[in-house]
């Protein structure tokens, strides 16, 4: 049987380059080792039987993309058994480092699972384990294929506690054409308090220009579009979609590459990971309360504090922001995914500051930020353009996807996952993590992740542009901490 393959996912399928493959990797620690026959059965019966993206595989038939039936398909090429040389944290580290560089075999379904046996455990003991899973993005999007890796789980509490937050956007059934909708239900108020807002930033001109210091005016004569933008959409209040929408979409169209730094360059091959987990809920959300944010402020004033903390260690805190794509999936979590998965996401830009070291106002901040985006129909937008982009071929829509990939350090993504322990197998789950895949020259991906009360951040990073990622995470893990007033540290791997 063969399905022709949607444009949004054919895009993904093209944008494997040998420096940066576009690959999405899960992992699921245990402290205990799960009962390995049980576990190929939960794979066959709850991944392979659900949804039949996995045993096909892509292929071009009359110059047709297609999912296509593997022939030749059998679990035992997709899951195998691993055993590492040591059993310490450092060569787990390595293998999955190693991992993030070895391309899927095309001829067959584009995903693998690694069972490791006999690694530590959360403690440092002997005898965990951990399943590591590799699916390409071509398959679906970060979210979905984080659902598709929970449906292998079973909680082992019951009730509306175990599911997942919602993620994504609610658009009333609608999707991407709702969103627009709403854009111009919008348009007549939001045009009203924009142009208040301008008259009434042109009414403070005259008192604003005489504060002006003479000397600064090279500077602001000299700034650059983006910065003109932001200024000029500023004067709306946050919630202004019009502004809101024209500020993200200015700021994607009229942004350079990436701030240039330290780990500016052509990615390598090679490939590092690290991780911090062990981060209290709890703990973040006292501070969100405190300050009046969110728990995914918080966690990005971590993220900017730690940054910040990384680059002026090396001397290299050259600049106030780094920019961010961040994905935004334009369809809710459902309860029940559907069997053909696919991507349903948009890439939205966060420039994120950096060197703001008064916690209050760093959170206010990212705040203000977060909610201009909340508050815009930038997702829609950049869907839409995504969607023709990925009518075009390759030898167009690879470029320009690099192209915009180019103006960030990476993808970072907040993944709300279940809210009580988890079960594979019949053993709990002792953590979760997740690392996002970076395309184009992006040296850095981030993807924070909740589970069960904890918060983990797993970061992927080139191997020659960021070679000590294990440093960015204890620097994030002690910023997050920090932030929170905390004595106790999580755990910062790498």
């Amino acid at each position: 049987m063969t399905v022709p393959v949607r444009p949004a996912d054919r895009t993904w399928l093209h944008m494997d380059r040998p420096n940066n493959l576009m690959h999405i990797h899960g992992l699921l620690r245990f402290d205990q080792v799960p009962d390995w026959q049980v576990v190929e059965a939960v794979i066959g019966e709850r991944l392979i039987a659900r949804f039949p993206v996995f045993s096909r595989r892509a292929a071009q038939v009359d110059g047709t993309w297609v999912w296509e039936d593997d022939p030749d398909f059998a679990l035992a090429n997709h899951v195998r058994r691993v055993t590492l040389p040591g059993n310490g944290a450092a060569d787990a580290q390595d293998y999955i480092s190693a991992r993030f560089s070895q391309p899927f075999d095309r001829s067959r379904p584009l995903w693998e699972v690694d069972f490791v046996e006999e690694v530590e455990d959360a403690e440092g003991a002997p005898g965990g384990a951990m399943l590591l899973a590799r699916f390409h993005h071509g398959l679906a999007d970060g979210i979905r294929l984080v659902q598709v890796l929970l449906s292998m789980l079973d909680p082992l509490e019951t009730g509306s506690a175990a599911a997942p937050a919602a993620v994504g956007r609610s658009s009333g059934g609608g999707g991407p054409t709702a969103l627009a909708g709403s854009v111009a239900r919008h348009v007549t108020t939001g045009t009203v308090d924009f142009v208040s807002g301008v008259g009434s930033a042109l009414t403070r001109a005259p008192a604003w220009a005489g504060q002006v210091n003479p000397r600064h005016l090279p500077g602001i004569v000299a700034t650059g579009p983006t910065d003109v933008v932001d200024a000029v959409t500023g004067v709306a209040s946050e919630d202004n979609r019009l502004a809101n929408t024209w500020r993200s979409v200015g700021r994607l169209a009229l942004s350079g590459r990436t701030t240039p730094t330290i780990w500016q360059g052509t990615p390598g091959v090679e490939k590092r990971v690290a991780w911090v987990s062990g981060l209290r809920l709890e703990d973040v959300r006292r501070v969100g309360r405190a300050h009046g944010v969110t728990v995914n402020d918080v966690l990005l004033a971590g993220v900017s504090l730690g940054i910040t903390e990384y680059l002026a260690a090396r001397d290299a805190l050259d600049s106030d922001l780094v920019q961010w794509l961040i994905p935004v999936s334009l369809k809710p979590i459902d309860t029940e995914l559907p069997k053909d998965l696919g991507n349903h996401f948009a890439l939205v830009m966060l420039p994120m500051p950096l060197g703001i070291t008064n916690r209050h106002h760093l959170l206010r901040e990212l705040h203000s930020r977060m909610n201009r985006i909340k508050n815009s129909a930038e997702p829609a937008v950049l869907y839409g353009v995504q969607r023709a982009i990925a009518e075009t071929p390759p030898a167009v829509s690879v470029p320009i996807t690099n192209y915009v990939a180019n103006k960030s350090v990476g993808i970072l993504t907040n993944v709300p996952g279940p809210r009580v322990p988890m079960a594979l197998a019949g053993v709990e789950v002792a953590g979760i993590l997740g690392w996002v895949p970076t395309s184009g020259d992006q040296p850095l991906g981030l993807c924070i992740f909740t589970f069960n009360g904890k918060v983990s951040i797993g970061i992927a990073a080139d191997a020659a542009l960021v070679p000590d990622p294990d440093d960015l995470a204890q620097h994030i893990d002690l910023a997050v901490r920090h932030l929170a007033g905390l004595h106790h540290p999580g755990t910062a791997k790498g």
